[in-house]
């Protein structure tokens, strides 16, 4: 029943590639490091290969650190952009560059790059400052602010509501030196469903879960999920009603058991 929603966690925010005013995005495009010569990067991504070429006062950076060349590069590094290009005519350059680890990503601001990630899986420890999470691809660490928001079916400013065991979703900034992981946000236990209401009642409804797969129109009775809601529910029903039939999308607090208590319920018009 549960997903990584990702968007709660804010990946679309971490490939925050900001291409200059009439560089369209497609001509910025990062990838990985597969070549460095004089003045540009070769770099692959989804199989195909590109070569950029780098401004003479280009900002380069590399996990943390100001390069003075691209020659300090390494290869395999990810690479992220951001471009220019003086006229209409002209050649479109990196006017920054940024090398971070594999799967991480960054936000650009000239002279202000900031490296951002995601960990996910079980929560094996928590104090008041920090939280260890263990997931398929290892553990992770992270610091705890007093400004960072910690959702467990509500949102809190401190740990006191985790537990050990929950399903942790952290996106988290780099520091350097050190590589030291601040959270920036934490999710814990969020799930969703979407699909036809089967049964509705005072506090609950009941979905037929879609199939998956993009087949948004065939519900699975036999994965029903219970959806609870209270007066902590936000509703948006989109000029549609609660009832048997209507099609509908819930995320909230994963409760066990094909059940969960709504945070929003969505019903389509």
């Amino acid at each position: 029943m549960r997903t990584l929603l990702s968007a709660c966690i804010g990946l679309t925010f971490l490939g925050s590639l900001a291409a200059q005013p009439g560089v369209p995005r497609e001509q910025c495009l990062g990838g990985r490091l597969v070549g460095i010569q004089q003045d540009s990067i070769s770099l692959k991504f989804n199989e195909k290969m590109t070569t950029m070429p780098v401004a003479p006062n280009a900002e380069i950076w590399r996990r943390g650190a100001d390069l003075q060349n691209i020659h300090q590069l390494v290869l395999g590094d990810q690479i992220y952009m951001e471009c220019t290009r003086a006229g209409d005519s002209a050649p479109v350059m990196a006017s920054v560059v940024a090398a971070v680890e594999k799967n991480e990503s960054v936000h650009i601001a000239p002279h202000h790059i900031v490296e951002y990630s995601v960990c996910g899986g079980r929560l094996v420890s928590v104090t008041k400052d920090t939280l260890s999470v263990k997931g398929d691809d290892g553990s992770c660490v992270m610091r705890i602010n007093a400004d960072t928001p910690v959702w467990r079916g509500e949102t809190y400013y401190d740990t006191s509501a985790l537990k050990l065991g929950d399903d942790v979703v952290a996106r988290f900034t780099v520091g350097y030196p050190g590589r030291e992981l601040t959270a920036e946000e934490v999710d814990a236990n969020l799930s969703n469903t979407e699909g036809t209401i089967a049964t509705v009642a005072s506090d609950r409804i009941v979905v037929d879960q879609y199939l998956g797969d993009g087949d948004e129109h065939s519900a699975n009775p036999s994965a029903r999920v219970t959806v609870l809601f209270d007066a902590r529910t936000s509703f948006d029903l989109d000029e549609g009603k609660l009832e048997k039939g209507a099609e509908v999308r819930a995320i909230g607090l994963d409760l066990g058991h094909n059940t969960l208590r709504a945070s929003t319920i969505v019903v389509e018009k």
